[in-house]
């Protein structure tokens, strides 16, 4: 998109300001030298009347004596005034005397004087005719008419410098430094705020009203954007908070609160590795409740989903806090992981987990029916040559043989957890 010309504002109110004072100039000018022209067209009479009062009386006495140079001298004295262009005198006698330029005849205004006897005034002894060049009553005008003009220019252009100055400093500089501001200005710099460079003297005006304003929107949108910085922030508190809950409700058994297979299969292999890599111990204990089909059968799976649900608490409550796990494997089976923890001390800590179960559900009373509930434990520690499958199935193993060898046990025993460290048992 083509960058359209900038046009200051200031340039444009001077441009608009001259044009009008300048049309006001011809106006007022062309009125006041059509008031001039129209006082100067009234006193016009008077004043040629008034010139011929004055030589009149002159002319009559040397008329009257007959005085050709005397005549001549008076009529060359009327035509020193600008508007008189020709004077012609005739007296009864017949002589004539006439002086000027004889051009205006019929052109000029014609005024026409009796000249009477000094005597007797009643007696006409002859006649004064006046011709006046209305082209100096012209001239005049215009004269007056480029004075006021020019005078009214020259103030004019006074005016407009100091309208100049006034609007640069007072509307250009600020709305220049305003249009800087708002430029440069990023979504991250919204909190800066807008401060011009004013003169001292600068009154409350309206470009105090637009930084004032700007300053409001810049105070409104800094606390929208707070607000929103603040929701964004509460939303995803809630959001992480939801999708923990999601994430722990698709990794968690929603009937004992263990971990479940999933969560297994997904964490089991890097507990592997960190123990190869490290060179650190890692067991695992497979356990089930003993006779768990019967109690279903007989007293109905309500019963023994609680059963589940102690025997799940019992387990937890021998774990180690943030290093050992428990997982329901399936039905009534259970996997504890045991990380940096070598045979003989995982099988402590199954004959832990064996004795709580023993004495906490050996008395059970369900609606009046008394359960004594036991389980059973395989114990494995993983060795050079396991892999998550082996691990796993060496505890299974261990768990079907203590199962074999008359339940509520632990396999292998303490004693024998030296010589059966990677062995597996024989359950034939």
């Amino acid at each position: 998109m083509t960058a359209r010309p900038l046009q200051p504002i200031t340039n444009l109110l001077i441009r608009r300001v001259f044009k009008w004072v300048f049309l006001c100039i011809v106006v007022f000018s062309s009125l006041q030298a059509w008031l001039n022209y129209k006082s100067i067209e009234k006193n016009f009479d008077v004043t040629v009347r008034d010139v011929a009062s004055t030589h009149l009386p002159l002319l009559a006495l040397a008329v009257w004596d007959i005085e050709p140079k005397a005549i001549q001298k008076q009529i060359l004295l009327i035509t020193k005034n600008t508007l008189v262009g020709y004077v012609k005198i005739k007296s009864v006698t017949g002589q004539e005397f006439s002086t000027g330029n004889a051009n205006l005849i019929g052109k000029g205004q014609q005024f026409l004087f009796d000249i009477p006897a000094p005597t007797d005034a009643s007696k006409i002894i002859g006649s004064m005719e006046l011709i006046i060049n209305r082209n100096i009553l012209h001239q005049e005008l215009v004269h007056h008419f480029l004075i006021i003009f020019l005078g009214m220019l020259v103030l004019t252009a006074f005016i407009l410098g100091a309208v100049v100055m006034v609007l640069r400093q007072d509307l250009e500089r600020p709305m220049r430094q305003l249009a800087d501001f708002v430029k440069n200005l990023h979504a991250n710099q919204m909190s800066n705020r807008l401060e011009l460079q004013l003169a001292p003297d600068h009154q409350y005006s309206e470009i105090a009203l637009v930084i004032n304003g700007f300053q409001t929107m810049q105070d409104s949108i800094q606390k929208h954007i707070s607000q929103q910085d603040a929701l964004v922030q509460e939303r995803t508190i809630q959001l992480q908070t939801a999708m923990n809950s999601l994430k722990k409700l698709s990794v968690t058994d929603s009937l004992t609160g263990c971990y479940n297979r999933l969560l297994f299969n997904e964490r089991m292999p890097g507990e592997i590795r960190r123990a190869v890599r490290y060179q650190r111990a890692l067991s695992v204990i497979f356990c089930d409740v003993d006779f768990f089909k019967s109690v279903n059968d007989q007293h109905g799976h309500a019963v023994g989903d609680k059963i589940l649900i102690a025997f799940g608490q019992c387990l937890k409550d021998e774990l180690r806090e943030q290093t050992d796990w428990v997982v329901r494997y399936g039905g009534e089976e259970f996997v504890v992981v045991l990380p940096e923890t070598p045979l003989h001390a995982a099988i402590e800590a199954a004959e832990r987990m064996r004795r709580s179960v023993e004495s906490n559900l050996a008395d059970l009373n369900f609606g009046g029916k008394a359960l004594s509930i036991s389980a059973s434990f395989g114990v494995a520690e993983k060795s050079a040559n396991d892999t998550l499958e082996t691990l796993v199935q060496r505890a299974d193993q261990w768990l079907y043989f203590a199962k074999n060898n008359g339940r509520n046990q632990v396999q292998p025993t303490l004693k024998d957890s030296e010589q059966v460290a990677s062995s597996v048992p024989d359950v034939a």
